[in-house]
């Protein structure tokens, strides 16, 4: 993702023009103008989120600024950064292979690549266990509507929590 830097002074006036149509001559003040500076920074941002395609995390933030960080009831530091690690999908158990400089692992059920997607949703050999803790088809539900200790306990269930 390539940012190319706005001018300091077109930023400026197309804020001030902006708050000129809303302030109707009064005085422009600093807090007036912050939010719309933090608008338009963030819709800068959101236009460059949505042109990166190939981006793994598309599939769990949509939109920049989402909040993802639910925490389940009794939510400790561990199972807190079990969620984050499993959000942008870097884990002991799906990354370990790149620092041993070994060839990405299969899953040894169903011979697909093993990463969380495909531990959390996609695994026929996973499916009852899955369905027992939760039904969602998609990481982008999983996050927004299990509790997150549903999803440990899935996790738990098929014994691989402990390399999270």
């Amino acid at each position: 993702m390539e940012l190319k830097p706005i001018p300091v002074e077109v930023l400026l006036s197309l804020i001030y023009q902006d708050s000129l149509r809303s302030c109707s001559g009064k005085l422009i003040r600093w807090s007036d103008l912050k939010p719309k500076i933090n608008t338009y920074i963030h819709s800068v941002w959101q236009k460059h989120w949505d042109a990166e395609g190939a981006n793994k995390l598309h599939e769990v933030l949509h939109n920049l600024g989402e909040d993802l960080h639910r925490r389940g009831e009794g939510a400790g530091r561990k199972l807190e950064t079990a969620m984050r690690r499993l959000r942008v999908g870097h884990t002991w158990r799906t990354q370990s292979y790149l620092l041993k400089n070994e060839q990405q692992p299969f899953c040894s059920a169903c011979d697909s690549l093993y990463t969380v997607r495909h531990i959390l949703i996609e695994c026929p050999d996973f499916q009852d266990t899955r369905r027992k803790n939760f039904s969602v088809t998609d990481l982008y539900r999983l996050f927004r509507e299990v509790n997150p200790s549903r999803i440990v306990g899935y996790l738990k269930d098929l014994g691989v929590y402990g390399n999270i």
